[in-house]
């Protein structure tokens, strides 16, 4: 099972343009209070370039794991970097 540096280091090097507009979309609404499940609910639901990005991210990274991550872990990264400063601007 992938360890979350492992799933860090996929994150670090996403080759996908558009990331940065997805952690955009959930850090603001962390910014405004939601949890971060509320925020990635809701982002999804919204679709658009975030959503299509983030389908996109998930099934780049299924090649790059010989073990997929469990998801908890996968969405705890997703949230670091939702958190991260620059995110939440």
């Amino acid at each position: 099972m992938a360890s979350r540096d492992e799933i860090h280091a996929v994150f670090a090097d996403p080759q996908l343009n558009g990331m940065d507009r997805l952690y955009q979309s959930i850090g603001a609404r962390l910014n405004a209070g939601e949890t971060f499940d509320a925020a990635y609910a809701a982002v999804m639901e919204a679709g658009g370039e975030p959503a299509t990005t983030w389908i996109r991210f998930c099934v780049q990274c299924a090649t790059r794991f010989e073990e997929p991550p469990m998801e908890s872990d996968f969405l705890a990264v997703l949230e670091d970097h939702c958190r991260r400063p620059e995110a939440t601007e």
